[in-house]
């Protein structure tokens, strides 16, 4: 459930602001706010006695409760290959490298507090810090090796006068793009799984502090970013490529 902007008052507590909009979590986080335990205050009273600008802290929360969700019928499908390579690296490879570091060290101390409540926590600590620590590798791959290789195929495509020359960059500097879909994102996309089979889907169970729900939901979102990101680049942009290679190659035999 998300708040709509205008139910954050001065009068509001941060816990209930939480349980409503999950989102607004990080920002307690970055002012020093406890939203999870003990008792709850209004923001008033909890901005003064941490000498924080009430009207700044609201302004903050309701920045990241703005809708930010892109179009379902977005047709990512037309987009052209350069185009869409850069959406990839600004929206998604963005997010994963501003999330994960902060979802690590949550769930790290998380862990360590609540393993002995919720036994399936140090497992799923486990499997999240191997896909923390692979990710990064993965994302300079594509940006520094997958996605110039791809660029060159599509301008290579569009431009009559350089795709004479297409088929010897082809067999030159051609990447195994089938594997990498198959293998690199595979293992990804198995964490991924892994993290719904040890959180229920992100079911948070009745009575949990507000910190785990928080982190179950943060962990739902990484899990709807990671699926469109794979079908944007598993079901969309690879693909595009491949059979531009295809149609390179037989233009000039």
């Amino acid at each position: 459930m998300f708040l709509n902007q205008l139910n954050i008052t001065p009068a509001s507590k941060a816990r209930e602001i939480v349980e409503l909009d999950y989102r607004t979590a990080t920002v307690f986080d970055d002012y020093g706010i406890t939203y999870c335990c003990g008792i709850q205050r209004p923001l008033e009273e909890i901005c003064a006695s941490h000498q924080v600008n009430v009207d700044n802290l609201i302004a903050a929360l309701q920045k990241a409760i703005r809708p930010s969700s892109i179009s379902a019928q977005t047709a990512f499908v037309n987009w052209p290959v350069e185009f869409l390579i850069d959406y990839i690296v600004n929206i998604h490879h963005h997010y994963l490298n501003e999330t994960l570091p902060g979802l690590s060290e949550g769930l790290i101390v998380f862990t360590n507090e609540h393993k002995n409540k919720f036994p399936a926590i140090n497992e799923l600590n486990a499997v999240f810090q191997k896909f923390a620590t692979a990710n990064p590798a993965h994302l300079i791959h594509e940006e520094e090796n997958i996605f110039p290789y791809l660029r060159q195929v599509a301008h290579a495509y569009q431009d009559e006068d350089t795709s004479s020359f297409a088929p010897l960059l082809i067999k030159t500097l051609r990447k195994p793009l089938a594997v990498f879909m198959e293998q690199d994102h595979q293992i990804l996309q198995d964490s991924i799984l892994q993290f719904r089979q040890l959180t229920n889907n992100y079911e948070p169970l009745s009575g949990i502090c507000p910190s785990h729900k928080v982190l179950l939901a943060k962990l739902r979102e990484l899990d709807n970013d990671m699926v469109q990101h794979f079908h944007l680049e598993n079901d969309i942009l690879i693909p595009k490529v491949i059979r531009m290679e295809q149609e390179l190659l037989q233009r000039n035999n």
